[in-house]
């Protein structure tokens, strides 16, 4: 439980041991791999962020990524493990149309650079920027952190948008 509290003039949070916290303020540059059509082949052992799309094929078996239908944005301290066998992919297989597969792509924020809750923040931050998403509940209706995140896309992150900025209401 978290009680809201002023000290000098900055909003900061008093954990129920006493401690002061106070609201993050992150930058971070997300740097896009994939896309995966097997998550197997997302990176294992690397902490980030994963976006989970339902993705159209040509007859070639080329992604049309103008089609991309985003299904789920997570955050893992090994993404790659968290993806294979997921509790949301019953959720993710019920609302991917007929015709489309599940992709999954990947961008990196190291633990040496970032903690959990960094990531947290991020996913909270692409989450609300892409509400209602069909798939996991956190964030899905808005922004409701007191943190402020700053978002760069690059690499492969379509259907992302090239920037985001999420800050407290």
């Amino acid at each position: 439980m978290r009680i809201k509290g002023y000290y000098t003039g900055i909003k900061v949070y008093i954990n129920q041991k006493g401690g002061v916290k106070t609201p993050r303020n992150i930058r971070v540059s997300l740097d896009w791999d994939g896309p995966y059509t097997d998550p197997e082949s997302v990176p294992s052992q690397r902490a980030g962020i994963y976006m989970v799309i339902a993705g159209r094929q040509d007859e070639d078996g080329n992604l049309l990524t103008r089609l991309y239908r985003p299904l789920d944005i997570g955050q893992s301290g090994e993404s790659g493990v968290r993806l294979r066998g997921h509790d949301r992919e019953p959720c993710w297989n019920q609302n991917k149309p007929s015709g489309y597969i599940l992709v999954y792509k990947f961008a990196a924020m190291p633990s040496a650079d970032y903690d959990e809750t960094d990531r947290r923040i991020v996913e909270c931050c692409l989450r609300a920027s892409h509400r209602p998403l069909p798939c996991g509940v956190e964030c899905n209706q808005e922004y409701n952190r007191d943190d402020s995140v700053v978002i760069t896309n690059t690499g492969s992150y379509s259907p992302l948008n090239e920037s985001y900025f999420c800050s407290p209401q």
